[in-house]
């Protein structure tokens, strides 16, 4: 619900008017008229900026969840807490208006009429177990406990996660959905087979009494017995093939007065077997989620628990339904690793706030435990595993403390003139795949140094824009080489309307080139979209055009300049990006990068030229150096330890001998 949601809103975010077909600029001596054929078009519906489409996202999130669970606010607190490294009151409303509406039509739809109290389609409305405050310490037991199960399940899968087959083996990837298929099938028929408990079926349910017969399963019990009118039912496969659901339902309802039961046998075997299907099928090739899973295990974990801690203190009434409600939450909390939101979606779906401190001490617990046992939760598990997104944690990590901006950048930095060939972005473009360039403004002082003036960042994208829209100039050769380029006001009025139109082409650049996988505009590949080979063509033959003397012209062809196309980026580059000093410390480079939503950050000198770039890879990769060099040296000192207490302990021998001590 959450995926879909997302998606949903992410759809919305892509209406919008077409875009106009390439027009080629003819090449002009003048940088005046290098747009002179390009024309502004309409964009109606527009949502053309990352900003946009990220708040339509998150508030997306929000209601899948709020839909889910018949939770609004916990909706909200739930895309706040995992799906949002950005956050603002506008989002806030935007996604709490989302989430009321989303629970409001299910209701309609559900009943045809507005409920007030806006089930969703996973709420558990109802439940009557007595909260007592004498069950706290047994509260915290389960909590621990399931916390535990829940960071076992983040630890297992990244051991698990280096065995299955990548995603480029289709086939094995195939087979290996069909094997965990196979063995969860096997677990659900044979194990009921085996250990489950034929149970009379209950006339009517003492708690709610919202299942009926048609809930239980008889499997292999033996019939309705005629005389008495008494039907049996098997425990442990009524949890296996029932909803996941309504088995949580029935467990939330267990009590110590209740007729309708679990056996502890079919209640251990039942959350040991749902476990290891769920960390086996968690990471194969299908659309399943992990929020229902950890939420049955918790469930029967939770219920588990109780029974056992009922059978030990029999006068302690405890309510095993009420360890269920904790699992539940515990195992969220030790999965996910989340806390307000899931407190307020599990009092949100239960309709119950009389549960709220049983929660609330539930997911405290389970966080803190799973934290000393795995250190990340399960989204930011993945994305550490998988390697493509560098997530930064809101946080900086303790490794960068003794670090500095010098330490992360990366050196070599390839860097643009103002005025720049296309030859040379054509090279660039193809032998890299880096997605932002500093733009440097040469003086006279810096001819012997070879440096200069960081005046700007381009990026990729707006190169690959400019070669397509063939928005070239014809300029002297001379002036590539120049000191000094010429003086440009970007508030010249006859080039209004044609930057204003490449300046909106360049933000909605990926509403059109390679919308649902940016990546691939980073490749050199994308080039041979743009007709490289006709550039690079029109490139030498305006390079090997002879020159036409002019009568009374004493200059001969060899020194008349040669004209060559070229880009001028100033009207397009980021004229003030962010930059810092080498000396500035890593940890303050990681908060700026995380709350500015940074891709690339320039490293300069005290004359402002370019040292250095940073950018997310280069945080992370520094992280890990730092962390495998402290473990280096950990290992350097327990063996040096470990070197010394042997060399004592020969010594001793060596005196004893001497001594003839025993």
């Amino acid at each position: 619900m959450v995926h879909i949601g997302a998606a949903i809103a992410s759809l919305l975010t892509w209406m919008h008017g077409t875009f106009p077909n390439p027009k080629k600029v003819q090449s002009s001596s003048d940088s005046r008229s290098c747009c002179n054929n390009l024309r502004p078009k309409a964009f109606p519906f527009d949502f053309h900026n990352d900003k946009d489409r990220r708040e339509f996202i998150t508030a997306g999130t929000a209601a899948g969840l709020a839909a889910a669970f018949g939770a609004p606010i916990g909706g909200v607190l739930y895309s706040l807490e995992e799906a949002s490294s950005f956050w603002s009151r506008k989002v806030m409303w935007r996604s709490l208006i989302c989430c009321t509406f989303a629970t409001m039509v299910l209701a309609l739809i559900n009943w045809w009429e507005f409920s007030t109290s806006l089930p969703g389609s996973m709420s558990f409305r109802g439940l009557q177990p007595v909260f007592i405050v004498r069950d706290l310490p047994f509260f915290v037991i389960t909590s621990a406990l399931t916390g535990i199960l829940g960071a076992f399940v983040n630890t297992t899968h990244g051991w698990l996660d280096k065995l299955r087959p990548r995603s480029t083996h289709k086939l094995l990837r195939i087979l290996e959905a069909c094997v965990v298929a196979f063995i969860s099938v096997t677990l659900m028929f044979v194990l009921p087979l085996h250990f489950g408990q034929c149970l009379p079926v209950p006339d009517e349910k003492t708690s709610s009494g919202t299942m009926d017969k048609d809930y239980w399963f008889k499997y292999t019990c033996p019939d309705e017995n005629p005389n008495t009118g008494v039907a049996y039912y098997n425990d442990l496969a009524t949890l296996f093939f029932s909803l996941p659901r309504q088995s949580m339902q029935e467990l939330y309802q267990l009590s110590g007065q209740t007729k309708v039961d679990f056996t502890i046998q079919s209640l251990g075997i039942h959350s040991i077997s749902v476990l290891i299907m769920f960390i086996l099928a968690y990471g194969i090739a299908t659309p399943g989620g992990i929020f229902m899973p950890a939420m049955l295990v918790g469930a029967s974990f939770g219920a588990f628990i109780g029974r056992v801690l009922e059978a030990m203190f029999p006068s302690g009434n405890i309510q095993p339904g009420l360890h269920a409600l904790v699992g539940t939450a515990s195992m969220l909390g030790g999965v996910f690793r989340a806390s307000i939101s899931l407190v307020v979606i599990m009092v949100e779906g239960t309709g119950g706030i009389d549960f709220i401190l049983p929660i609330i001490v539930g997911i405290v617990v389970s966080n803190w435990v799973a934290h000393h046992v795995h250190h990340a939760g399960a989204y930011e598990s993945d994305l550490e595993r998988l390697g493509g997104v560098y997530f930064l944690q809101t946080e900086p990590p303790h490794q960068l403390l003794a670090m500095s901006a010098s330490d992360l950048m990366s050196y070599n930095v390839i860097c643009f003139h103002e005025i720049v060939s296309v030859a040379e972005v054509v090279e660039v473009l193809r032998s890299t795949r880096h997605n932002g360039f500093p733009v440097l403004r040469h003086s006279q002082l810096d001819n012997s140094s070879g440096g200069g003036k960081f005046v700007g960042l381009i990026l990729r994208q707006q190169l690959l824009l400019l070669l397509e829209q063939r928005a070239f100039m014809e300029v002297d050769s001379t002036i590539l080489s120049n000191p000094r380029a010429p003086k440009f006001s970007p508030c010249d009025k006859q080039l209004s309307k044609e930057m204003q139109f490449l300046d909106h082409a360049m933000r909605v650049y990926h509403h059109y080139h390679y919308p649902h996988r940016r990546y691939l505009s980073s490749r050199p590949e994308a080039l041979n979209d743009l007709d490289v080979d006709e550039i690079m063509q029109a490139i030498s033959s305006t390079n090997t055009k002879p020159d036409t003397p002019v009568e009374g012209d004493i200059r001969t062809v060899s020194d008349t300049p040669k004209k060559v196309l070229a880009l001028d980026l100033r009207p397009f580059m980021n004229r003030a990006p962010i930059t810092v000093r080498r000396e500035c410390s890593a940890q303050r480079v990681y908060h700026i990068f995380r709350t500015l939503g940074l891709r690339h950050l320039c490293v300069t000198d005290s004359h402002n030229r370019v040292i250095g770039i940073i950018t997310r890879k280069d945080i992370a990769m520094a992280q890990k150096q730092a962390y495998v060099s402290k473990s280096r040296k950990s290992f350097q000192h327990w063996d040096s330890d470990i070197r010394s207490f042997n060399e004592a302990r020969e010594d001793k021998k060596d005196r004893d001998k001497l001594f003839n001590l025993p």
